[in-house]
């Protein structure tokens, strides 16, 4: 029996030897999936715009694409070297602030794949609201696609902006700044 085998098992290993076709054609190269990060400046909310700014990500930024299960974050700057720490603060949307002396004021913002609104909300007259709410404002929006999102291991406090530089490996020297149109 074993005389019948061994050469049973050459000839089939013979075979398996000689299943080698072309390589086929190279494909596409495969690349780390970056989201994208922007900062919209010069942001005025006035009573002609219905207190609402309205972009579309291509316009902001031409090589943005965006999912419908894209994560995209948008953070209100609230300034730097607050209590004497040089590091710029950021403020995930939505945010209330209380401080206007008028009430609850709140910047909003929503999205679709192709554009995004950011607004103004709350029980405050806005007409009677200083510059320093509406005027001037920077807002820095971060798009994270869903993929990469989906295969980074661990969890990020989405409301910590420094959390999530570091998490998804932000450069903010990269950053672009598109003012206000």
């Amino acid at each position: 029996m074993t005389k019948k085998l061994i050469p049973l098992l050459f000839v089939i290993a013979i075979l398996f030897q000689g299943c080698k076709g072309d390589d086929g054609a190279p494909g596409i190269d495969g690349g780390t999936v970056l989201g994208t990060t922007f900062d919209l400046t010069k942001v005025n909310f006035t009573a002609a715009n219905q207190y609402v700014v309205n972009y579309t990500f291509t316009a902001v930024s031409p090589n943005v694409k965006v999912l419908e299960s894209d994560l995209v974050l948008v953070y209100l700057y609230k300034g730097s070297d607050i209590l004497n720490n040089p590091v710029d603060s950021w403020r995930l949307l939505p945010q209330t602030t209380y401080e206007t002396g008028l009430g609850s004021l709140i910047y909003n913002f929503d999205r679709t794949s192709t554009d995004f609104s950011i607004f103004l909300d709350g029980n405050v007259d806005f007409t009677k609201l200083t510059p320093a709410y509406t005027q001037n404002q920077t807002f820095r929006v971060v798009v994270i696609p869903s993929d990469f999102s989906s295969r980074k291991s661990g969890t990020v406090d989405y409301n910590d902006y420094e959390a999530v530089k570091k998490f998804y490996n932000i450069d903010e020297s990269k950053i672009a700044k598109y003012p206000a149109k």
